[in-house]
């Protein structure tokens, strides 16, 4: 119980912190790199991205050469651009509808 009680504080400070689009942001990013610029298998770079994973999870849209990736209430997009030289950016960084309305539920009045 006490350990508990100390993780409250930890989790609120995590929750505000303004840096909890990280572990979508840096995870599209990394398999972006680790997909189109590597050109290593999904299940490589699955491998290789473990501790982005368990924050956040990706879909990769071969076609398009991007990949969306959600956690921590966000959504980000990375994408391979025009020339691979300059390899993936960030896209976009959103907050994330799905998680959102989870988190935040209308108060219907």
């Amino acid at each position: 119980m006490k350990k508990l009680i100390a993780l409250i504080p930890l989790l609120l400070m995590i929750n505000s912190c303004k840096y909890t689009e990280a572990p979508s942001a840096g995870l599209a990013k990394e398999m972006c790199s680790c997909l189109f610029i590597s050109g290593q298998t999904e299940q490589y770079c699955r491998m290789v991205t473990k501790e982005s994973r368990i924050l956040a999870k990706f879909e990769a849209d071969y076609n398009r050469k991007e990949v969306i990736a959600r956690g921590a209430n966000f959504i980000s997009v990375a994408k391979l651009g025009d020339n691979p030289r300059y390899g993936c950016s960030i896209q976009s960084i959103d907050v994330d509808p799905e998680s959102y309305e989870d988190n935040f539920p209308h108060n219907d009045r």
